[in-house]
Order: C-alpha cells, then sequence, then structure tokens
C-alpha cells in the first residue's frame, strides 16, 4: 500500500485549486484558437525534450519497454496532438444550418451553430497507460478552449511525479493543473462542481463517480472496464487469429488494458489446433522463458499481482501454457487456461495475462454465451473481436452483441483509428472521445439564429402567420406549410434520381448549350434554361 507521502497535493489545496482554474474559465483565456494550439505545441515538446524521462518513470511503474512507451502511452499521445492540431481548425467553425418552418417566415435570418467550451474539466485517469489516458482527453479538452485539472493514478507513482513536475514548466498553469493523491483526493475533488468529468476505471468507481457528478448535474465521460470477447469461428485463418490475439492480450501491457481480449471462445472442432497456435505464438514472442524477455512488463503492484494469482489457483481451470509466477517481482507468466462457466476467470475482468480458452459446439452458442452471461445482464463488453473470414457471419455476431466497439479479424486496431470513437456502452462506459469525439464531448454546441426583420406589418407573412388572433384560415395555411417538408424530400430523392438523365437528354436534345456556355451567349443559355425548366415541368405533370 502506497503511504500518504509529501509528493501528495495537500487536500487544503484543492479547494483553491479548482476555485483558480474556474476563474481561469470564465476570463476567457482559451477562447482563442492560436493560444490553444500553443498548448498543445508546448504539450508536444514536453514529452519530446523529456522522453527519456517518461520512459524510466514508465519502466520503474510497469516494468514496460521502449516499444510499449513508444507505440502505446508516451508515442501515442504526441501523435493524438498532432491530429488535433491537424483538424481543429476546421472543428472550431461556426456553420451555417438550414431553417425550417414556421421560423423561415421572418426574412432575412440565418441560423449557425459555434463549438463552445465547456469550462472546467476534471480527468481522474488510471495507471496502466499513464501518460496516454491523462494527457489525451486534456489536449482534446484544451482544443475545444477548456482549462483541465489531472488528478493521476498514485498506483503509478513515477509516471505521476513526473507529470506534476514537467506540466507546469511547459503548459499555463492557468490551463492545467495536476493534484497527486489517492482516493482521499479523487473524493475531495468530486465534491466540486465541473462542467465535465472524465474517469478511466473500474465500473464500480465508475458509479461512484456518476454518483457524485450527477449532484452537479455533472456530464461524464466514463471508460469502464468489461470483459472483451476474441470468437474464433469455424471458418477463421487459426494461425493469423491466433498471433493476433496473443498480441492483443499480452503486449498491450501484459493484459492490463480495458480493450485486451478477456477471453476467447473457440468452436469445438477448432480447439486444439487454436491452442497449438496459441502456445506457438508465445513462445516465439517471449521465449521459452518469458521472465527473461524485455517484452514482458511486470504487474502495478503485489496486490494486484495475488488476485491474478488467485485465478490461476482456481481447481476448476487447467492450465495448458504458462502459469509461473513470482509475487515478489510482480511477475505473472503469459498464461493461456481452459475455463469453464463457473470459473473465477470467467466471472470477473481479468487485467493481466491470463488467457482463458471457452469451448462451444457453434458460433450460435458462441453468441448466446456472450449475451446470457453478460450482455442480457446488463454487462456490456468494452469491445468485440470476431475472427470470421465471412462478412455475413461477422455481421451477425456484432449485431447480436451490444458493446463499446468492434475488430473484425485484428484486435485492438478500432481503437488505434483517429476518425473514429472510442467509448463503452452500459456497463463498460458513457459517452466516447479520440479526435472529433473528444472535441464535441468537450464542446457545448451553441445555436444561434439571428434575424433582421423587424416587420409588424400584417402584410409580412411572418407577422401574418405568427400573430395573434389566429383564424381558421390562419391554421390552414400553417398546416399546408408544416406539410411543406416531407413532400420537399419525395421531390429531392426523385430530382436526385431523374435530374441526371434529364440534363443529359436535354444536351443532347439542344447540342448548342455547350457551345453556347462556352461562348457565354447569354441569349441561347437563357432559352436553353427556359426549355429545361418546361421539360422538368412537363415530367411532374
Amino acid at each position: 500500500m502506497i503511504a500518504e507521502e509529501e509528493w501528495y497535493t495537500p487536500l487544503s489545496q484543492i479547494p483553491s485549486i479548482v476555485q483558480s482554474k474556474r476563474l481561469s474559465a470564465n476570463s476567457g483565456i482559451c477562447h482563442d484558437i492560436s493560444f490553444r494550439k500553443a498548448q498543445i505545441n508546448a504539450l508536444i515538446n514536453m514529452i519530446d525534450e523529456n522522453y527519456d524521462t517518461f520512459k524510466s518513470a514508465i519502466h520503474a511503474d510497469l516494468g514496460q519497454n521502449n516499444f510499449f512507451t513508444k507505440m502505446f502511452d508516451v508515442g501515442s499521445t504526441v501523435s493524438a496532438a498532432k491530429f488535433v492540431l491537424s483538424e481543429m481548425d476546421e472543428w472550431v467553425k461556426t456553420k451555417d444550418i438550414p431553417t425550417s418552418f414556421p421560423v423561415n417566415t421572418a426574412l432575412p435570418f440565418k441560423s449557425t451553430i459555434t463549438p463552445t467550451p465547456r469550462g472546467v474539466i476534471l480527468n481522474i485517469s488510471p495507471w496502466n497507460f499513464p501518460f496516454a489516458l491523462a494527457l489525451v482527453p486534456v489536449l482534446e479538452a484544451i482544443a475545444a478552449g477548456n482549462v483541465c485539472i489531472i488528478k493521476p493514478s498514485e498506483h503509478s507513482m513515477n509516471c505521476s511525479k513526473v507529470m506534476a513536475r514537467l506540466l507546469p514548466q511547459y503548459v499555463d498553469p492557468r490551463v492545467v493543473s495536476v493534484v497527486l493523491g489517492g482516493a482521499a483526493h479523487s473524493t475531495e475533488l468530486l465534491k466540486h462542481r465541473f462542467d465535465a468529468i472524465v474517469f478511466t476505471g473500474s465500473t464500480e468507481v465508475g458509479k461512484v463517480v456518476a454518483t457524485a457528478a450527477a449532484q452537479h448535474l455533472t456530464p461524464t465521460l466514463l471508460e469502464l472496464g468489461g470483459k472483451s470477447p476474441a470468437i474464433v469461428c469455424d471458418d477463421a485463418d487459426l494461425e493469423s487469429a491466433a498471433m493476433r490475439i496473443a498480441l492483443s492480450k499480452f503486449t498491450a501491457n501484459m493484459g492490463q488494458f480495458c480493450c485486451a481480449s478477456d477471453y476467447v471462445i473457440v468452436v469445438e472442432s477448432k480447439k486444439e489446433k487454436f491452442v497449438e497456435l496459441l502456445k506457438q505464438a508465445l513462445v516465439k514472442f517471449y521465449g521459452i522463458d518469458p521472465k527473461q524477455s524485455q517484452d514482458v512488463g511486470r504487474m502495478i503492484s503485489i496486490r494486484h499481482t495475488e488476485r491474478l494469482v488467485r485465478l490461476l489457483e482456481d481447481p476448476t481451470i487447467q492450465i495448458v501454457h504458462g502459469g509461473k509466477y513470482d509475487v515478489k517481482e510482480k511477475y505473472i507468466e503469459p498464461t493461456i487456461v481452459e475455463a469453464g462457466v463457473n470459473s473465477e476467470c470467467m466471472k470477473e475482468e481479468i487485467f493481466g495475462p491470463i488467457l482463458p480458452i471457452y469451448t462451444v459446439p457453434t458460433t450460435d452458442d458462441a453468441v448466446n454465451y456472450v449475451q446470457d452471461h453478460y450482455t442480457f445482464k446488463g454487462k456490456h463488453p468494452l469491445a468485440l473481436y470476431v475472427f470470421s473470414k465471412s462478412e455475413k457471419k461477422w455481421k451477425h455476431i456484432i449485431n447480436c452483441i451490444q458493446c463499446g466497439g468492434a475488430s473484425i479479424n485484428d484486435p485492438i486496431k478500432h481503437i488505434g483509428n483517429k476518425f473514429m470513437p472510442f467509448g463503452g456502452v452500459g456497463t463498460s462506459g458513457m459517452n466516447s472521445y479520440h479526435g472529433r469525439y473528444g472535441f464535441d464531448f468537450f464542446s457545448h454546441y451553441k445555436p444561434v439564429m439571428s434575424v433582421s426583420n423587424y416587420s409588424t406589418n400584417p402584410a409580412d407573412p411572418g407577422v401574418w402567420l405568427l400573430f395573434p388572433p389566429y383564424t381558421e384560415q390562419k391554421m390552414k395555411a400553417i398546416v399546408a406549410m408544416s406539410n411543406l417538408p416531407d413532400f420537399c424530400r419525395k421531390v429531392k430523392a426523385i430530382f436526385r434520381i431523374v435530374m441526371p438523365a434529364v440534363i443529359l437528354g436535354i444536351v443532347f436534345q439542344y447540342p448548342g448549350i455547350m457551345n453556347a456556355i462556352l461562348e457565354f451567349n447569354i441569349k441561347t443559355i437563357i432559352n436553353a434554361v427556359l426549355s429545361m425548366i418546361n421539360c422538368i415541368g412537363n415530367y411532374f405533370k
């Protein structure tokens, strides 16, 4: 257990930290787009200039190597920041939108929507990707014009201390603050009003965060857990499935990853071959003694290691590969087990390098298992992975199983696509972020309609229709005009189909039109247009 040491932020300072961020938000400091970009660029510079420091902190906390740092954590943070910078000019634009009846009778008018900052954002981040999950939501929030408080995990102590020390040296302290500490600090922070809260962690703690947020009606972005299944169908490429499942389960932080393949469901006819290929993949990746491999990280704590050991000691499972552990060194060997319905590892999210194999007769039985034991009970997986060469088959599976997101034939790839949202559903989360979706969550889209018509003349349709007295004639006119959108939709659909053919026909019927356009012969163009209108009118008679 981590003692409350001097590096924790004093609880007494939290109210003043929150208040300072409220003052910053109210001052409009982040309204200027160039200022937002400067803060995101400063964050990139912080990482570039201190990469070795970040790498050492990750190794100290998680035992992870440079590949993990570059690919999954620090490197992915820089990549996300650069993507946001490349796209945010488009995101921040005020957009013109159509105006519907009856408000469109007050000519002239203009309708727009503008993304505006929510205000002060709290991000309570976890230990498994200590920099990415702390900083990516924050840089998206800054892009939207917000100020932020980060409360990183006390379990990744070295990473949290590095972040708290370096951030104020690069990013304007009025924009981002870091609060160091444990559960008491999160509890104290949640007593205060925020304009949005981000939490990544367990479902149980997510409920606590949501309850606290509800006291202030604060919107929440909850990235929670869940047992994410990998379903291997009878037509899957087994070698490819084995290698990619092993990669998604073990390489990404030794299973300490919310989107890791939590367990595998494989059809009975393919189980033996699949398990053998999976064992071969682990030996190929990590060698005969994985403990000596630089690609095998450690568990975050002794307590977490002991929890995983208890899963390995469950008499209802059969270990078919691996199974060794060293609690003092926080080491669990990448392990494959055969599990049953009542096995402990099938009841809770594993969050470690233990991969259960559950066998079913058919693909439909795989779907039924996930539905009966999880989704129908309100326990939704954060991710779903299906291995099949049949598009019809995998589409059927993902349509039957409610989940946060899915990847077909290659696990976890969907969360790396910056144009796609990342988020859960039900018990696996609420709302989403990554790229544009993060910007949208951290923004309030403010609708504005401006009218430049000051008429009070009853001859003006906008005045005649909308102001009393309401006569039968007015009511009929309003009803008739209310039906126009449906009529226009039908006409628009017809136009989309017939117009290309009509235009081509007219061009061929009146070959002089092209020459007239090229020669800019106004008279010929007008005659051709009138002919086109006549043709279209005859078509709809």
